[in-house]
């Protein structure tokens, strides 16, 4: 049953009018923010910091928008606590996790010791030990936007709402993003926190997300 419920969090296709009336009303007051980030001196990814947080906005493959905000909400000695809340018009979840992330080149690097998760509907469940033990896999996918890799990758200036990047790396993958998964093109930066996403945008153009807003301290827990 908990596999169930957290297959189907944030999935359902009911439309809530007050969440949709909220969402339009911030995505149409977004402006493009004229700041433009230098090119990146290295290739490495910086540490997570309790305090940070990105928020990225999405339009998903029905053309709806909606948005996703990654922040460091905590630490538990060698363990980070990132919180991740995913807002589209179905309303609003919320996925807290405590995980090291060892070096983060690859998905076997991180390890996922618990977690804490709130529907749309405001059901809470928690999974750790043998609970997390039966689930751990599921989890794998929403930490891949926290792998990173950006070693001889080509470099290409990206425009967000948030700004313009110079010297982004650029890959292809099949990105896994909060609710997204597809075969995307991504661009990355170091200066963005967290996951370093600049902007993604899925290969047949039905999907894809950009940078608004970014910090390195504010960050609070939902949960």
């Amino acid at each position: 049953m908990a596999a169930v419920q957290l297959l189907s969090l944030g999935c359902g296709s009911s439309l809530d009018p007050a969440v949709k009336a909220d969402i339009d009303q911030r995505v149409t007051g977004l402006r493009a923010s004229a700041e433009r980030i230098t090119a990146p001196e290295g290739t490495s990814v910086r540490p997570l910091v309790p305090g940070q947080w990105t928020t990225h906005r999405i339009i998903d493959d029905k053309g709806q928008p909606g948005f996703f905000t990654y922040k460091v909400v905590g630490q538990e000695g060698d363990a980070t606590w990132v919180e991740s809340v995913s807002e589209s018009y179905s309303g609003k979840t919320v996925t807290k996790m405590l995980m090291t992330l060892g070096d983060r080149r690859s998905l076997e690097s991180i390890e996922i010791r618990a977690v804490k998760m709130r529907d749309n509907r405001g059901h809470v469940n928690s999974f750790e030990g043998p609970t997390l033990a039966m689930v751990r896999g599921l989890f794998s996918s929403a930490v891949k936007g926290l792998v990173v890799s950006w070693q001889g990758l080509p470099q290409e200036d990206a425009s967000v709402i948030a700004g313009v990047f110079v010297g982004c790396f650029k890959t292809q993958s099949t990105a896994t993003f909060g609710p997204m998964r597809r075969e995307s093109v991504t661009w990355s930066h170091p200066a963005v926190p967290i996951s370093g996403l600049v902007k993604s945008q899925s290969l047949d153009g039905h999907e894809n997300m950009e940078l608004v807003a970014y910090g390195e301290t504010g960050a609070v827990s939902e949960l």
